[in-house]
């Protein structure tokens, strides 16, 4: 018998507990969106803020641009601290809602659904690939698919605070490596920093307007977050 099986299709939970993790994913994406816009005057060698963007937003874009104007210990822990921020609630999430989460999933995350399919086909067998998965990218669907295979949470945390690490020293390693071109990089950004923030601008508006009028990516899933998973 199936984990799922186990568990009551629409079981009970706190009141709270859904608009708790909605309202951190929520707040989680907008600080990601201040920084895919603010991110041209904050990687500034000269009079930027590196260490808050990376606060706001550690893709490895930021991870690589930023892994040579700041310092070892604060890069790390700041990225640490916030690449590992969203996966507790999708993890909360997955755990809790089960197949409805998947299904709400599927949505959110249209180009998972070969992985969502193998995952329903055969559990047993995707339990052990996803833990290769959390370590190697522990992004937000694969740490959704940890709670609804009800990953032991010792485990899940182990494997996902190794392979966040893996990632950021990955990135700052690769950022020494090409530093020059890195450098040659931000001298460019830093002449065209207007042309640069009104493209970030329009790509950002862009992206929210896209996701939200067709109801796609975590801020249409967020839309319908209350309507699939809420308790009847």
């Amino acid at each position: 018998m199936t984990d799922l099986a186990e568990t009551p299709q629409h079981p009970t939970h706190p009141r709270w507990l859904l608009p708790l993790l909605g309202t951190g994913i929520a707040t989680l994406l907008i600080a990601a969106n201040i920084g895919n816009v603010v991110w041209v005057r904050w990687v500034n060698p000269i009079d930027g803020h590196p260490l808050w963007l990376l606060a706001l937003n550690s893709s490895n874009r930021y991870l690589l641009i930023t892994s040579i104007i700041t310092s070892w210990p604060p890069y790390v822990a700041i990225a640490m601290a916030r690449l590992l921020a969203p996966d507790p609630l999708f993890y909360i999430l997955g755990y809790a809602y089960r197949g409805r989460a998947l299904g709400w999933a599927r949505n959110v995350f249209p180009g998972m659904d070969g992985i969502f399919d193998q995952f329903e086909q055969d559990r047993s067998g995707f339990k052990r690939i996803l833990d290769v998965a959390v370590v190697v990218a522990p992004n937000n669907p694969v740490c959704l698919l940890a709670g609804v295979a009800a990953m032991p949470i010792r485990r899940f945390i182990a494997l996902n605070v190794i392979g966040t690490l893996g990632r950021i020293l990955i990135m700052r390693g690769l950022g020494l490596l090409f530093e020059e071109q890195i450098q040659h990089l931000l001298e460019i950004v830093g002449r065209y920093q207007r042309f640069f923030t009104l493209g970030s601008l329009a790509l950002v508006a862009g992206y929210l307007i896209y996701q939200t009028v067709g109801k796609r990516g975590v801020v249409g899933g967020l839309e319908t977050l209350e309507e699939e998973l809420g308790e009847d």
